[in-house]
């Protein structure tokens, strides 16, 4: 994600070369990353490679197969389960099934992404705006698969219209009532778990070392909505799926524009600019400065 800047003909440090910092030179500098932002994303500069289509297909195929598996032997048990656990246990689920909401995660994204392109527009050297303009990309990509998955989600559940567990005594497991737009018979795939797992691969494509902490965290999120209740196994399985694999095809088609990540012949490789611990060390210098 590149900036535009009002600064950017002028010499570090004269006088001239100190940034507005007014609100609107602040909405300039937003409005001009959008921009540059939506011009990238026109643009192909790392075309992917063909002939995996195929075997991503079967991929799919066995997926599916492998939620109606679960549905069939476990749905039932599962939800059956869940009603037989002490209060105490659904209590602490309804705290942890939290961390699978996805306002908190827009709102951080927007915060970090913003910071980061206001502080590299308005400040000075390379090797700061590089470090402030990757943030920003990270964040946006981060928002990004949430709201791709989150959207598609929400169509899927509406569109297959099953009723949760907790209608299970009246209509069965397997009811279905196709475009509903009741929350009861919204139940397939799971939102939360959507989410859970989509930030989850979103983010350990940045920070690799904390990809088993982060599978947990998500895992107790997935759990957590059996256990609350709202959801069935196969539910919570779509939901891994559809999370994890929202974030793979986003990360190619950002690949694929140069942004955040690069393509290097049939691999993907995250840019170097943007992590957080490049950001700090460049904010550090300011500071020293």
């Amino acid at each position: 994600m590149r900036l535009a800047t009002d600064a950017r003909s002028r010499k570090p440090g004269s006088r001239e070369s100190a940034p507005n910092v007014g609100p609107a030179s602040g909405l300039r500098l937003l409005g001009a990353a959008l921009q540059d932002f939506a011009a990238a994303w026109g643009v192909a500069r790392y075309p992917s490679p063909g002939g995996t289509r195929k075997g991503e297909a079967a991929i799919a195929l066995l997926l599916c197969a492998a939620v109606v598996e679960v549905g069939t032997v476990a749905d039932a048990a599962g939800a059956r389960w869940a009603m037989a656990l002490p209060q105490t246990v659904r209590e602490v689920a309804g705290v942890v099934t939290l961390l699978g909401t996805s306002g908190y995660i827009f709102v951080l994204c927007v915060v970090v992404a913003g910071i980061a392109v206001l502080a590299g527009g308005r400040g000075t050297g390379q090797r700061f705006k590089a470090a402030m303009n990757g943030l920003a990309g990270r964040a946006t990509f981060v928002f990004a698969v949430n709201a791709v998955g989150g959207i598609l989600s929400q169509l899927l559940k509406h569109l297959a219209g099953r009723a949760r567990p907790k209608l299970m005594s009246i209509v069965g497991p397997f009811h279905f009532d196709l475009f509903s737009i009741k929350a009861s018979l919204a139940s397939f795939p799971s939102g939360h778990t959507v989410t859970a797992f989509a930030t989850l691969t979103a983010l350990s494509y940045f920070a690799p070392s904390l990809r088993i902490p982060l599978v947990l965290v998500a895992s107790l999120v997935a759990v957590s909505r059996l256990i609350v209740g709202a959801h069935y196994p196969s539910d919570v399985l779509a939901g891994i799926v559809f999370g994890v694999g929202t974030a793979i095809y986003a990360r190619r088609a950002f690949a694929t524009r140069g942004l955040v990540f690069r393509r290097a012949g049939d691999r993907i490789r995250v840019r170097r600019a943007g992590s957080l611990s490049a950001a700090l060390g460049a904010l550090a210098d300011r500071v020293r400065r």
